[in-house]
């Protein structure tokens, strides 16, 4: 099966710099075409009274975008250095995993390269796995790649 459009999200882990690596020796294989993504978590209470002005608020996204840019930018670089052209997207949404589900519908991935840390037992219960989520409700291959 050839992959025409691999979706692959990023956070800035060791993890997901493995799955970069991944998705580009896939791009390669196959020509396809490669979305970097990073979900940009937005608290549902930011601009509520803690946070009672505007210029604090858009402060507050200016900088978290910028981080975020940041670690697409570093994604981009490793992409370059296999000689792999990526387009990368800031995704803002809540829910991580539903953010992933979305943009591979709304891009038409076919493919989706994600790392996991691969936490077990209590820690996995307790933080969850974006990879698990992603994997229980997406309706396309997807790759999971440990570090």
């Amino acid at each position: 099966m050839a992959y025409q459009h691999i979706l692959v999200p990023v956070d800035g882990s060791d993890t997901a710099l493995v799955a970069v690596q991944q998705a580009a020796n896939l791009s390669k294989a196959f020509g396809s075409k490669v979305t970097a993504i990073c979900i940009l978590t937005l608290d549902p209470f930011i601009g509520v009274e803690f946070i009672n002005t505007q210029d604090m608020q858009e402060d507050y996204l200016r900088q978290a975008r910028a981080g975020v840019q940041e670690l697409l930018d570093k994604a981009k670089q490793q992409f370059a250095e296999q000689g792999v052209e990526v387009d990368t997207k800031i995704i803002e949404g809540q829910i991580i995993h539903k953010e992933i589900v979305a943009t591979a519908q709304q891009l038409h991935a076919d493919l989706v390269v994600i790392g996991s840390h691969g936490r077990k037992g209590l820690k996995k219960m307790v933080l969850g796995s974006v990879a698990q989520s992603v994997l229980g409700e997406i309706q396309i291959p997807v790759l999971v790649v440990r570090g």
